[in-house]
């Protein structure tokens, strides 16, 4: 699917195609696109067909859990666990299904996410969910007592499953390595299994390292880097600091105070939920703290299908009331954006030592601070730990542990692909092709381990 049709989800879905998708007939729904698309249409109307046919193609592979399953699924982790639960968690709206063929199918990781997140489900477990990380706590503390910083090693191995390699093929990938930040330096000791064709400069806004090969056997790639990471303590709302706190950070531009379709559209909801929040306050910091803790304190954290099968992602959090890093972040950020306080997208991983997964967060700007980072999804968590300082720690302050890659949403990789591209928004588990197509979920897999840390003295 081409990057351009993303843009056409502000079309709306013919009515009559989105009841028969509501009632969960995707077969019939892709025969009626298909009799649609037959038709002399506008450009955008049939690139939003041609879209929602992709979406009819892939949604079914993210809800694979009817009721039964689910049941049976999460009694083996909560063994008393009834049905009436679940029809009280389908009221309060935290569980995210579909219909399909006139059955319910949960989204394949919605037990994770309860486990996660409902404090009175996940304490009658058999292996709760530990929200405590006292080990965060500890590096918070490091970070609040003026710590120089942090040095990283990870090992990234990417592989290609076996099940569609072809010895005749030529792979390509574009695997994410750390960019220049506001807190971060760039990649240092970059070696590579493969001969490494192209690395992106340090201040690209996805920053990738390219490799190309064809091989007569299944190989790895190994990639090893190190980074710095020099996050600083400030409190925001403490009115008389004014300080650029990152003054080395990418100055202020136009992309920080516009819409990107499909995930940031300024929508008649976002603008008065928007309008709501701010209230009378005039100070873009205080504003930003609204936003921040309206989104910890009333979205919940659940995990989600790609971004790729969601329409408009910063509405599907505030509407949904739930979401996950990337929605909290994309959330933060029209909220901003609309009230005119410039605000982008930070990504790429959370590395701490024996945890190390993908992760997005936000920054925001303001005269008196310069730019600051906000993430939302550990605030949230800090909340259901219930620890109030961790929660006021990640308005306008992160941990060490970061890697970043990508400084913007939504941007072209280098040298460019020649098919669409897994996450289309996004680099943060690389993007593999071949000469004749990109491979997706489930055909290749980027696995990282840190191999080294440091705490730095100066």
């Amino acid at each position: 699917m081409p990057d351009r049709y993303l843009a056409s989800l502000v079309c709306p879905l013919p009515e009559d195609i989105a009841h028969v998708k509501g009632a969960g007939d995707y077969d019939l729904a892709l025969k009626m696109i298909e009799r649609r698309l037959a038709r002399n249409l506008p450009q955008m109307l049939r690139n939003r067909l041609e879209t929602e046919r992709m979406f009819l193609l892939r949604l079914p592979h993210c809800y694979t859990l009817n009721q039964a399953d689910f049941l049976a699924e999460m009694r083996e982790q909560v063994p008393d666990f009834t049905e009436d639960e679940l029809g009280e968690l389908l009221l309060d709206g935290k569980l995210d299904f579909i219909y399909l063929h006139g059955e319910r199918y949960y989204h394949e990781d919605s037990i994770a996410s309860l486990l996660k997140t409902q404090r009175q489900i996940n304490c009658r477990a058999k292996d709760p969910y530990d929200q405590k990380k006292s080990p965060l706590n500890d590096v918070i503390a490091r970070v609040k007592s003026g710590v120089p910083g942090w040095r990283f090693t990870i090992r990234a191995t990417t592989t290609i499953a076996d099940k569609i390699f072809d010895k005749n093929d030529l792979y390509r990938v574009h695997l994410p390595i750390p960019a220049r930040s506001m807190q971060q330096e760039g990649a240092s000791n970059l070696s590579a299994s493969w001969e490494i064709s192209h690395i992106d400069p340090e201040d690209a806004p996805q920053r990738t390292v390219y490799f190309e090969k064809q091989m007569n056997e299944n190989q790895p790639l190994i990639t090893d880097y190190t980074w710095v990471q020099r996050p600083r303590y400030v409190n925001p709302l403490d009115e008389s600091i004014h300080e650029i706190i990152y003054p080395d950070a990418r100055p202020v531009c136009e992309e920080d105070l516009c819409e990107q379709a499909p995930h940031v559209v300024f929508t008649p909801y976002l603008r008065a939920l928007a309008k709501e929040l701010k209230g009378d306050e005039t100070d873009p910091v205080r504003i930003a703290y609204q936003f921040y803790r309206y989104a910890t304190h009333e979205v919940m954290y659940a995990y989600q299908r790609p971004y790729l099968l969601i329409e408009n992602g910063a509405e599907y959090a505030a509407t949904q009331l739930r979401g996950d890093c990337g929605l909290y972040a994309l959330l933060f950020i029209s909220l901003c954006r609309i009230c005119g306080i410039p605000a982008r997208w930070q990504s790429g991983l959370y590395a701490a030592p024996g945890d190390v997964g993908s992760h997005d967060w936000a920054e925001f700007y303001s005269e008196r601070l310069g730019w600051l980072p906000v993430d939302c999804s550990f605030g949230g968590g800090a909340l259901r730990a219930q620890n109030e300082e961790r929660w006021a720690f990640y308005f306008g302050n992160l941990d060490p542990w970061r890697m970043v890659a990508n400084r913007m949403y939504y941007m072209p990789l280098c040298p460019p692909k020649a098919f669409p591209r897994y996450d289309p928004y996004d680099s943060q588990r690389a993007e593999v092709e071949t000469q004749n197509r990109g491979l997706y979920g489930g055909e290749f897999r980027t696995r990282y381990e840190m191999t080294a840390w440091e705490e730095l003295k100066e």
